[in-house]
């Protein structure tokens, strides 16, 4: 009922306000969750290859007719499968964990989005792809981590943080039409009646007392001509923009792994 019609409950408030406060610890605990694909990277991905270059035992393996191709290749498919897998258990895990949290506030929110549907896939393949590739080239296991690590953030955090609200042209509407509240919303600003945008400093002196809004404030910025405006990504575009990100992600990988076996083709010795 506070869900669906919260206007009909006065205690609404309240109740959702207990349910996050008993559920808030845990949120902020699977927040660092973001860091597990490169963790992971760091522990599987970056030795695999470097340790057997740095001690020199690759050397071996390619003298019992195992081509480079096929020595890469079983690592690879044993990694990525045990990997992957275990990531899509994970995420179905908590897809179904942040169920109550998605009903108040929606996946296409951060937090939610980054560990339900596809694009924890496209992060542990990128992130295991650069760790291989990483150890190939630096041959050193703690070098090729250092690298994984600093590559991974400095992918991941522009494209969460700058990139993904652009994927699709946000929408925009006034602050007082109707929007759901599982939409992302990325900002609110004022605008005039030819849609500029208005800044704050001139719209709360004009029409705020000191310290809190005059009673007449709203008569004041209609009569103004001023709205407030919202912009946001509606909900709806959850499985389009995973599949944008996954895309990314995966696009990433693949590049990566084909880089790593020109370079053990032709680097190696």
């Amino acid at each position: 009922l506070c869900i669906a019609h919260p206007e009909q409950n006065a205690k609404c408030p309240d109740i959702v306000g207990a349910f996050r406060d008993q559920f808030g610890f845990f949120l902020g605990a699977i927040g660092w969750l973001n860091l597990l694909p490169a963790l992971l990277a760091i522990l599987v991905g970056a030795p695999l290859v470097a340790r057997e270059l740095e001690h020199g035992t690759h050397r071996l393996a390619w003298t019992q007719s195992v081509t480079r191709l096929r020595w890469l290749g079983v690592k690879l498919a044993l990694v990525f499968c045990a990997s992957l897998i275990a990531t899509a258990l994970l995420s179905l895990l908590l897809t179904w964990f942040l169920g109550p949290i998605d009903t108040l506030d929606g996946r296409i929110q951060p937090n939610s989005f980054d560990f339900e549907g596809t694009v924890m896939l496209g992060y542990v393949a990128f992130a295991m792809a650069l760790a291989i590739a990483a150890g190939a080239v630096l041959r050193r296991a703690i070098p090729a981590m250092v690298v994984t690590l600093a590559g991974f953030l400095a992918v991941r955090l522009p494209i969460e943080f700058s990139l993904r609200q652009h994927y699709v042209a946000p929408l925009v509407t006034r602050a007082t039409q109707l929007y759901s509240r599982l939409d992302w919303q990325l900002g609110e600003y004022w605008v005039n009646s030819l849609g500029q945008r208005v800044s704050d400093n001139q719209v709360f002196p004009t029409c705020a007392g000191p310290g809190t809004l005059k009673p007449d404030f709203f008569q004041c910025v209609q009569a103004h001509g001023w709205f407030d405006t919202v912009m946001y990504q509606p909900a709806s575009r959850f499985w389009l923009f995973q599949g944008i990100e996954t895309t990314i992600f995966l696009a990433l990988a693949v590049g990566l792994l084909l880089f790593t076996l020109w370079w053990i083709r032709r680097r190696v010795n």
